[in-house]
């Protein structure tokens, strides 16, 4: 996961401006009618974002029972998502806020639409609260879809609250007798025990296993004429010391890269490195 910088859109501009369009006075009035909860529910959100407890954030069918969720929904895909819609310049502007268009939920793939951390269908009055939307692949935000935290521990990470970019959580190992190698999350001592169980779930959640490991094998192929020259000219030393170099570039460039976490696994594998990477 990577974390991004908070946005400093205002709620209720950004509100006001996806609305500005309605033709219908009475559906405009209605939906002007509710700014004030929508600015309310929004420093509510960041009340909660503070102490990272989203799931004590209530669930709603509608807004004031004035706007029902469908309406609100529209609102989103209609009046901010749609590329002629009054407030498509925010959902660009969010959406271009991840360094390099890389998805922030799975640090792989690449940002194509917004997710809503707590989901729309759920959360009426947040569907363009600015700090609710999230650059993501659309894998990503098909995993998560509608689904809403029971607990602290079920909450995914959020990329504009949780920081865990400062200590290593991902690590990789090789299955041996083939260069494969299988990815998972270890306890940080520093971390509380909530914080580290949300890193876990998020990592089975968006099942970041299976998308790291995919990506293993090809890497390893492109790389193998390269190792196989260094073996048969300084043996297992003289692999360990290319992966080496290429674990401690990724390692300061991010921490927590399945690359990183890749080549260190690599690096402390004798048999890869005296050849397993032929196999």
């Amino acid at each position: 996961m990577r974390t991004l910088t908070k946005p400093t859109l205002v709620p209720k501009t950004v509100y006001l401006t996806c609305i500005s369009r309605v033709r219908n006075p009475q559906l405009r009035t209605d939906l002007e009618s509710v700014t004030d909860t929508i600015e309310a529910d929004a420093l509510d959100y960041e009340n909660h974002s503070q102490s990272t407890d989203w799931h004590l954030i209530n669930e709603s069918v509608d807004v004031d029972n004035t706007i029902s969720k469908d309406e609100m929904e529209k609102v989103y895909n209609n009046r901010m998502a749609n590329i002629k819609a009054p407030g498509r310049a925010y959902y660009d502007e969010l959406k271009g806020s991840s360094p390099f268009s890389i998805c922030p939920l799975c640090g792989h793939r690449t940002v194509e639409q917004l997710d809503h951390y707590l989901p729309q269908s759920k959360f009426p009055s947040l569907v363009v609260l600015p700090i609710n939307l999230v650059p993501s692949c659309e894998k990503c935000n098909k995993i998560k879809l509608n689904k809403t935290p029971k607990n602290a521990e079920e909450q995914t990470l959020h990329p504009y609250y949780d920081d865990v970019t400062g200590h290593q959580w991902l690590f990789a190992e090789v299955n041996e007798p083939s260069p494969t190698l299988f990815f998972f999350v270890k306890d940080v001592a520093l971390f509380d025990d909530e914080l580290n169980k949300r890193i876990n779930y998020h990592f089975k959640t968006l099942g970041l296993n299976a998308l790291y490991g995919s990506q293993t094998g090809a890497y390893i192929a492109g790389i193998r004429y390269r190792l196989s020259d260094l073996h048969s000219k300084g043996g297992l030393d003289a692999v360990k010391e290319y992966l080496l170099e290429e674990e401690v570039s990724r390692r300061k460039d991010h921490i927590n890269s399945w690359q990183r976490a890749m080549f260190q696994a690599l690096t402390d594998s004798d048999w890869f490195c005296d050849g397993g990477f032929n196999a």
